[in-house]
């Protein structure tokens, strides 16, 4: 057999001439970048050669001296995975600046370029470059100060969007005991109602027994947080905000605060940097204390690397660069992490106005008839200084007072200082110094505080007038780390305005003895009580049980109580607790609690000093959103309620952890969500049959603190169908005839004339079209409400022309 193809015995001169101009248009010189850069001669026009410009090659490369490039980019030996474009005119390379970045350059925007917006490659200080005209690469050398800096480790993560959808939740908790000469029950509710506001908070106390009935409101206040801004508003009833030397104060009025809360993975202390360079492709650890908390391969240059080292106070910190070839370079530096301190930049803030509030949770609960304001801010002023600042407003009163927390070389602990000066009804300062050092294995926190005897506050003010705070306070504590347990000292002394002194020091001891013993003795004395002590011993018995056995001892008092106590597990059950000793008399309790989804609830009796008497407790929450209502345990950040449009039954999963079904109606509440964090809440489709359409099976949703988000599955019932269709001769319709659901979905026709519909239409009509006609086909009104795939047909066809 004669061959398919044939080499042809002569080129054609327009074969070759079309060869040459391709191989010549693509011919160019290694250009000139300075030092290390390549040289060569400029392009070659196909008219000086005398060959035609055959489908206008020469016009694809560039006319004249100026030609248009895509090179494969090397930085040094290692390709960069990318092209890059550029013009090669008059023996020189020319770039955009947004180009040269891509290609891993720093370029300074100072940088000037020319009418086309190009720069030379040669005119960059510190690149050079080489042009092979073979491979056609373009291969650089980069300068270290030109090469970006790789990041590394802890990276500031982006705010995230709650869902505020509306409801109501009633938090409740009752409280009953019956004695001898008294019965009295009370009950603490707080009531939120809550939306895309913000939220709205009534808290109270009702109490009713055989001396007095009461009821006293607690707090009342709308708030509003914006993860964002990290802020919160509020309205009504608050606490002022505050710094470690200064006192807050209850308030009513209106307050807009830093909330670092909304942000829980934002790190707000100073983090320490890492620093340095591969020459080479190599990957970087660090370890803390010889623990590795990071590790990743970074490419050649330099490299900053913002670690959050798991460890509070003092600890050596190791970075360990490894290159291809193993070989290694450590650096160790001391540092310090505390909690005192504010990352550079960020600030905290707290600024409040309105009236005191006098004699809270008493019967002479009230608002005072000044106007009084306060503010607080905080501000990271470097790695090792955070400043502080705070100033109050009220009648006769005026106070400014300025801190700081510094950390004396980033590592030798942390010193905090503050001076605050009050004016108008008598006029004072006050001064505060401390100094913390903490590491695995020691620790002290040393602490003074003066105030001269004119200085007020707006704590003397709610108060009357009269100073409350202590004139003198010094504390100093330590403890050591000992195996398998510590020994802590702390020292506290005081002096009031009226001139009372007094001084108490503790001595305490903690060790595990054995596997499972745990011990703690703790001895105190002070110059106004005496001395005396505390010891304690506990042994766990299993996951949900354990022992105790405590003893003590003061002036006038001798105890000795022994334990034996059952948890209710987290997911629910029953627990009880026994108690037996000598409480100055002697005491006996015994107690069982009932822990469930739906509340907890305790019923127990105590016999102390003869008298044997009776309590309960109760207590959980009632939410109503997406129009039902629900009980639960008590509810402590956020919840949800999880909505399968009216299916019952279906398996409801928080976190990959199946936490319930739905009830009748189609829903069910996860009463233990994460504020302002993302859940991962999903649904089992396994329980449901084919007759239902199953949506996306996961949702992240982020609720709002202490608020609730609906979450929607859009599980829809259909009616799934095998419908068996006849052409107008009566045969099976042909298989791979398509057709359609009229105003629905188009289907296709199988073997036998038979078509699956994934959802049939009550009363629809079906269409088919064939050659020169079409066939409908009516669907009866009422479909049988069986599960499982309807069975239709056959269906006479009803011909249309």
């Amino acid at each position: 057999m004669a061959s398919r193809f044939r080499l042809p015995s002569v080129v054609r001169p327009r074969s070759l001439t079309l060869a040459l101009a391709i191989a010549l248009s693509s011919y160019v010189t290694t250009a000139s970048a300075g030092a290390g850069a390549g040289t060569g001669t400029g392009s070659v026009s196909l008219g000086e050669l005398g060959l035609p410009d055959i489908g206008g090659v020469a016009a694809a490369t560039g006319a004249g001296d100026t030609q248009l490039l895509y090179l494969e980019a090397y930085l040094g030996e290692r390709p960069l995975g990318q092209l890059a474009r550029v013009q090669l005119r008059e023996g020189r390379l020319f770039i955009t600046p947004d180009d040269l970045r891509r290609l891993g350059v720093v370029v300074d925007p100072a940088l000037p370029t020319d009418e086309s917006g190009l720069i030379a490659l040669d005119a960059v200080t510190g690149l050079s470059y080489r042009y092979d005209v073979e491979g056609q690469r373009l291969i650089l050398d980069v300068a270290p100060q030109l090469r970006p800096n790789q990041s590394l480790g802890y990276r500031i993560p982006e705010a995230v969007e709650a869902t505020r959808s509306a409801g109501l939740l009633l938090d409740y908790d009752a409280y009953g005991r019956s004695t001898d000469h008294e019965d009295t029950l009370s009950l603490g509710t707080m009531l939120r109602a809550f939306g895309r506001f913000g939220a709205i908070d009534n808290s109270f106390v009702s109490r009713a027994g055989d001396r007095a009935d009461a009821y006293q409101r607690l707090d009342t206040r709308w708030t509003y947080s914006d993860s964002r801004h990290m802020t919160t508003w509020s309205a009504g009833d608050f606490i002022g905000g505050g710094l470690a030397w200064s006192r807050p104060v209850r308030m009513g009025g209106v307050q807009l605060r830093r909330n670092f809360g909304v942000r829980p993975d934002l790190i707000t202390f100073p983090v320490p940097r890492f620093t340095g360079q591969a020459t080479v492709p190599s990957s970087v650890e660090l370890l803390v204390d010889n623990v590795k908390q990071f590790g990743a391969d970074i490419d050649d240059g330099p490299f900053v690397l913002d670690s959050f080292p798991r460890i509070t106070g003092a600890g050596e910190a190791t970075l360990v660069v490894r290159d291809a070839l193993g070989r290694t370079t450590q650096t160790s530096v001391p540092i310090y992490v505390d909690y005192q301190r504010l990352a550079p930049g960020l600030s905290d803030f707290s600024l409040e106005a309105g009236r005191l509030r006098l004699g809270y949770a008493t019967d002479h609960d009230r608002y005072g008839d000044d106007v009084v304001a306060s503010g607080s801010y905080r501000r990271g002023l470097s790695m090792s200084v955070t400043g502080e600042a705070h100033a109050e407003y009220g009648p006769d009163l005026r106070l400014a007072g300025a801190g700081v927390v510094w950390a004396p070389a980033g590592h030798l602990g942390v010193v905090t200082a503050s001076l605050a000066r009050s004016e108008g009804n008598g006029s004072g300062d006050q001064r505060s110094a401390g100094y913390q050092w903490m590491s695995p294995r020691f620790g002290f926190d040393l602490k003074a505080q003066r105030r001269s005897r004119g200085f007020r506050d707006l704590g003397d003010l709610a108060e009357g007038g009269v100073p409350t705070s202590l004139r003198a306070q010094d504390q100093a504590s330590a403890w050591w780390a000992m195996p398998r347990g510590s020994l802590a000292f702390s020292w506290l002394r005081w002096r009031s305005h009226a001139g009372d002194e007094d001084s108490v020091r503790t001595l305490t001891w903690s060790q595990v003895i054995g596997h499972r013993l745990n011990a703690s003795l703790g001895v105190f004395d002070s110059d106004s009580s005496g001395a005396g002590f505390n010891l304690n011993f506990n042994l766990p018995l299993g996951r949900l049980r354990d022992a105790s056995l405590s003893a003590s001892h003061s002036r006038d008092r001798d105890d000795a109580i022994a334990a034996v106590r059952q948890s209710p597990g987290y997911d629910g059950g029953w627990g009880w607790e026994l108690q037996a000793g000598d409480r100055d008399g002697r005491y006996g309790l015994a107690s069982t609690t009932l822990r469930g989804r739906y509340g907890e609830a305790t019923l127990g009796a105590d016999h102390d000093r003869g008298d044997t008497n009776y309590f309960g407790q109760a207590s959980g929450s009632l939410v109503w959103m997406g129009g039902a209502t629900f009980a639960s345990r008590r509810i402590g950040d956020s919840f949800a309620v999880v909505s399968t449009q009216g299916v019952p039954g279906v398996p409801v999963l928080y976190e990959n952890r199946l936490f319930g079904t739905t009830n009748a109606r189609g829903f069910v509440l996860l009463p233990d969500l994460r504020g302002w964090q993302r859940n991962r809440v999903g649904m089992d489709p396994d329980a449901l049959g084919v007759e239902y359409r199953v949506p996306p099976l996961e949702q992240m949703v982020t609720p709002a603190d202490h608020g609730g988000v609906l979450v929607r599955f859009d599980v829809a019932r259909v009616h799934p169908a095998m419908v068996t269709l006849l052409t107008a001769g009566g045969a099976p319709m042909p298989a791979g005839t398509q057709g359609r659901i009229v105003d629905g979905d188009a289907f296709l026709v199988g073997l036998d004339g038979q078509a699956y519909l994934a959802d049939l239409p009550a009363g629809g009509t079906l269409e088919v079209e064939l050659p020169g006609s079409t066939c409908r086909y009516a669907l009866p009104a009422q479909l049988p409400g069986d599960t499982g795939v309807l069975q239709l047909g056959p269906l006479p066809c009803g011909a249309l022309p």
